[in-house]
């Protein structure tokens, strides 16, 4: 059995989107992606606040962190503006942080309740195995205000 306080929950943000730039700070009933999900995960029964992480290069994003009282790795600007090619940059955090295991969670799924990532990380301590990951099919979708679909995947 592990024990929660080898393992890191890290929030990973970047204002540079390119499908919908500044999307962290964009108003989602009447607050923000990330801001959901820091207020989900302080409600949790197994992670400590001391083991949350964001990890953000703006400082638009860091303030947010902030006003949660959640921990804050600073990314490098290389970092806040790769495109996942280099994992090394993307993940610059990865030998940075002193935790055995992270768990890497996007605000990008606001529907995403805080019970699923407990019941997960609970799965995951019990387990003998070294890692785990959850797989979806990777696209999302968003509406604007009248309906009209801004994400094309046609």
């Amino acid at each position: 059995m592990k024990n929660i306080k080898d393992i890191c929950v890290i929030v990973q943000a970047r204002l540079g989107s390119k499908r919908i730039p500044n999307k962290m700070l964009k108003p989602f009933t009447k607050t923000t992606l990330v801001e959901i999900l820091f207020e989900k995960l302080k409600k949790s029964t197994l992670i400590p606040l001391d083991n949350i992480y964001f990890s953000a290069y703006e400082q638009e994003l860091k303030d947010i962190a902030k006003k949660h009282k959640i921990n804050i790795f600073s990314r490098s600007k290389k970092s806040s503006q790769s495109e996942g090619h280099i994992l090394s940059e993307l993940y610059e955090w990865h030998d940075k942080l002193p935790y055995k295991y992270v768990i890497l969670i996007s605000a990008c799924n606001p529907l995403l309740k805080i019970k699923t990532i407990d019941n997960f990380i609970e799965k995951f301590i019990k387990t003998k195995k070294e890692g785990a990951f959850a797989v979806f099919l990777k696209k999302t979708y968003y509406w604007d205000k009248e309906g009209k679909a801004i994400t094309n995947w046609g």
